[in-house]
């Protein structure tokens, strides 16, 4: 043995956000000059630093360093003790490293944010709602959820009124919300409500506002249409009545005409001939518009598989956007967000949206490569459809928290759209496993470089020409080896078994925006 190491306190205790310290002592047993390399193992390794790391002694001399804990105020120093070992290596005599082991006990935080989704609400007989609850301490909670509004006109129904969650994960609730008493004529009223987030052995709850606009059944347009149609009526009876038109008859003037020579038998005016009639369709023609035949929408269609709710409508071609103005002093993405410097990743996103049609469509006269308004509306749409989604993983927000941005949990979701798990099962060349592999490679970067926004723009490129040309064709990929692998990468940060299939599970999962370490933005 060339040295003897001893490490004073064993055991410490620190505070998230705070700082501790232990020391190590290090003593040259031997008869020749060791250098000692040092370094800290464990769980508190990331949050943990040795000073210095190098220890040169001499025989018989002895030195010392001092270990720092600094843990976070997040989710990423758990509460509770935590082992950690420090290793010494003799540089001269590996073969006598020795590591001490300690323990480092994280103090307990608690810190909540809650959301409604959507703060404001529109209806006539019921709105609805998303309840966020996001656990941004770092030890586990159980909260209870209530909502009231200030007059006590609203009814409300939370599903569930209570949810358990774990360090740096979210929780969802419904709201359903249904006025006392119906109005039926009359402008609209503003219902403000209060929403509770109470934490189990707290006493002050977390409070956030919402307002649900309750409009009228019949709008104020129909009375107004109504009393001007009653007047023009009572109007044009007044003048029909006051006017007394003369009505004559044909009596007179066939009296007068009685004189005059009849024309000859045969000789009256012949009518116009009949046109001749259609030939009769041949088979597989249909008939022509406004023939009474029954055809088009009403006289039958084809059959299939309804669209999805997100992105399943017909394939359309979305008219040319405008061009991005210059902004060489913008911030750059990801995430990117309102006032951001134009990139193709952003285009991808606005023909995703431009053809998904549904009620979240981006209309035409979006700019290309920015968020404009029309673009953050219909992201926003597009991002609660996605955590309304009960199939999907809902885990969307857990990353890209700020609706109407667009980070790397959204894009995920918008590549793995419309993906079947038939069309990319193993040997299949689609273009549906193209996006699959920009699904995957969006979903497990936890960190993206210059270099990786290259790759990631390059598979943009191939998503905008398959958009331009209507959805048609696109740039095939094979599922081979290397995809599954990258499946079963994913399927492991997730959570989900480890099969290398994308399965329907793991497609939803896609869609419902699940990353590899959620919550980390990645840039």
């Amino acid at each position: 043995m060339t040295m003897w190491t001893s490490l004073d306190p064993a055991a410490v205790a620190v505070d998230p956000g705070g700082r501790a310290t232990a020391r190590l002592r290090v003593r040259n047993t031997g008869d020749t000059v060791e250098e000692y390399r040092l370094s800290i193992v464990g769980a508190p390794a990331g949050w943990a630093r040795i000073e210095p790391d190098t220890l040169r002694l001499y025989p018989g001399s002895e030195a010392t360093a001092e270990i720092s804990f600094a843990p976070p105020r997040s989710p990423d120093a758990l509460a509770g003790p935590a082992a950690y070992g420090i290793r010494v290596e003799p540089r001269e005599h590996s073969e006598v490293r020795d590591v001490l082991e300690g323990q480092v006990t994280v103090a307990p935080f608690t810190e909540v944010r809650a959301e409604l989704l959507p703060p404001n609400l529109v209806g006539r007989f019921r709105g609805r709602a998303q309840v966020a609850v996001d656990n941004l301490g770092n030890t586990a909670l159980t909260a209870s959820l209530a909502v009231r509004d200030e007059t006590n006109r609203l009814t409300f129904e939370l599903t569930p009124n209570s949810v358990q969650i774990a360090p740096g994960r979210a929780a969802f609730a419904e709201v359903d919300i249904r006025p006392q008493q119906v109005r039926w004529t009359g402008s609209g009223e503003h219902h403000r409500m209060t929403l509770s987030v109470r934490r189990s052995g707290d006493d002050t709850p977390l409070q956030v506002g919402g307002v649900f606009e309750q409009r009228a059944v019949l709008p104020r347009w129909v009375f107004v249409a109504g009393s001007v149609l009653v007047a023009a009526c009572v109007a044009g009876v007044a003048l029909w009545l006051g006017h007394q038109p003369k009505v004559t008859t044909a009596t007179g003037e066939m009296q007068a005409a009685a004189g005059a020579q009849p024309l000859p038998q045969g000789a009256e005016s012949p009518l116009p001939s009949a046109p001749p009639p259609a030939p009769p369709a041949q088979a597989g023609e249909s008939a022509p518009a406004g023939d009474g035949s029954g055809g088009g929408a009403a006289g039958g269609g084809g059959g299939g598989e309804a669209a999805s709710e997100l992105g399943g409508g017909p394939p359309v071609v979305p008219p040319p956007p405008k061009k991005a103005p210059a902004a060489p002093n913008a911030p750059t993405g990801p995430v990117w967000d309102m006032g951001y410097k134009p990139d193709d990743i952003v285009t991808f996103a606005q023909y995703r949206l431009a053809t998904l049609g549904n009620e979240c469509t981006l209309k035409p006269g979006w700019t290309a490569g920015i968020i404009d308004r029309a673009t953050k509306d219909a992201l926003t749409c597009y991002q609660q459809h996605v955590m309304r989604d009960k199939k999907s993983s809902m885990q969307l927000t857990a990353t890209d928290k700020k609706l109407g941005t667009l980070g790397r949990a959204t894009l995920t979701s918008m590549w793995a759209q419309g993906i079947r798990a038939d069309q990319v099962k193993s040997g299949a060349k689609t273009y549906q496993v193209t996006q699959l592999a920009a699904a995957l490679w969006w979903a497990n970067q936890a960190g993206i470089s210059d270099v990786d926004l290259n790759r990631d723009r390059d598979y943009a490129h191939k998503g905008i020409d398959y958009f331009k040309a209507g959805q048609k064709g696109g740039y095939l990929m094979t599922s081979d080896g290397g995809l599954a692998k990258a499946i079963k990468d994913y399927q492991s940060y997730v959570g989900l078994p480890q099969t290398g299939v994308a399965d329907t599970k793991t497609i939803n999962w896609l869609v419902g925006g699940d990353v590899k370490d959620r919550g980390n933005p990645g840039r």
